[in-house]
């Protein structure tokens, strides 16, 4: 079972995003163990040196949902690493931050709010766990 942490910035607001948020994280039970850490401010001491870590940016490297599927699996080496995603708050990353990354990746050339790209990672993480299980959830 992969291992997941997602550090973001900033709590997320009751509504339609944080019930999305709710369903993937219940869903994907089943196919990782995901720990949430909501933080003020993002910083280097956040980032554990084992744990293989993943910021999502608008300029990072985008993939499909198949590549990003093998992709974990190759990165938490099929489940013995931590992989820690990164999401940063409204008003994006420090560019210095960025230099500790492992892996920049980008949801989409577009820019979205946090909490919406929130849930697009979750989601697609849940895609990923069905894809490499064989489930029927992606098409």
């Amino acid at each position: 079972m992969q291992k997941i942490k997602l550090i973001s910035v900033g709590k997320m607001k009751k509504g339609p995003m944080k019930d999305l948020a709710v369903e993937y994280l219940k869903r994907l039970g089943p196919f990782m163990k995901v720990k949430e850490m909501v933080v003020d401010e993002l910083s280097v001491e956040l980032l554990e040196e084992q744990d293989i870590t993943i910021m999502l940016a608008e300029d990072g490297k985008t993939m499909d949902s198949t590549v990003f599927a093998k992709t974990l699996e190759k990165w938490s080496e099929h489940g013995q690493r931590e992989l820690a995603f990164v999401i940063a708050g409204p008003f994006g990353f420090d560019r210095k931050l960025l230099e500790h990354a492992d892996h920049i990746l980008s949801l989409s050339p577009m820019t979205f709010p946090h909490e919406m790209a929130y849930v697009i990672l979750l989601e697609q993480l849940y895609r990923a766990g069905t894809i490499l299980a064989g489930k029927r959830y992606h098409y």
